[in-house]
């Protein structure tokens, strides 16, 4: 539509103030145009701030009442973010398949605290255009070690191989190599994080 409206201011543009034969329009065979004569109605778009006419008036252009409280508000804050993430409320089974930590993992040398959104921080990590995988367990809290050789045999025992860990004390995080997230998570809420 932005092209036939320029099109056209082009064509009004050219004809004006020429004395000229229009095809397809004998009425006006012969006469001289003006720029006020050509009914070609456009808008004007301005391409920079410099080029742009000045706003006045603005509080006229605009008619808004400022409410305090109003009624539609609810509905706004309805789809505005938590500030903190509400705890569960305690079911049998949740729908999404989501399984709540058990009380006695805490009693555990070792611990995989849940994230802010109450999900298990086992994720995989991609590298080298897919190539490389490595599944990350975060968050780990107590004996990183012992959670370490757990994890090794549990993995060996499921997968009947030998599977590579690296353990990062200070980032509190253990490396496998390989696509085992499915196997972790499976493995860490069967004890209960």
């Amino acid at each position: 539509m932005a092209t036939v409206w320029r099109s056209q201011r082009a064509f009004a543009r050219f004809f004006a103030g020429k004395t000229v034969r229009i095809l397809n329009n004998a009425s006006d065979l012969g006469a001289k145009l003006t720029p006020a004569s050509i009914s070609v109605s456009s808008t004007q778009n301005y391409s920079n701030y410099a080029k742009s006419p000045f706003v006045k008036r603005i509080k006229e252009q605009y008619e808004f009442d400022i409410v305090k409280n109003p009624p539609e508000w609810a509905y706004v804050e309805r789809l505005m973010p938590f500030e903190s993430i509400p705890n569960v409320t305690p079911k049998e089974t949740y729908p999404s398949g989501w399984i709540p930590p058990k009380e006695e993992a805490k009693n555990l040398p070792y611990f995989i605290a849940r994230t802010r959104n109450h999900q298990m921080p086992i994720y995989l990590d991609l590298s080298m255009k897919g190539t490389r995988k490595i599944s990350l367990i975060r968050r780990i809290e107590g004996d990183i070690w012992l959670l370490n050789d757990l994890i090794k045999e549990h993995l060996q025992k499921t997968q009947k191989r030998y599977v590579e860990t690296r353990v990062h004390e200070l980032g509190r995080f253990i490396e496998v190599k390989g696509d085992f997230v499915t196997t972790l998570r499976d493995w860490a809420y069967a004890q209960g994080f």
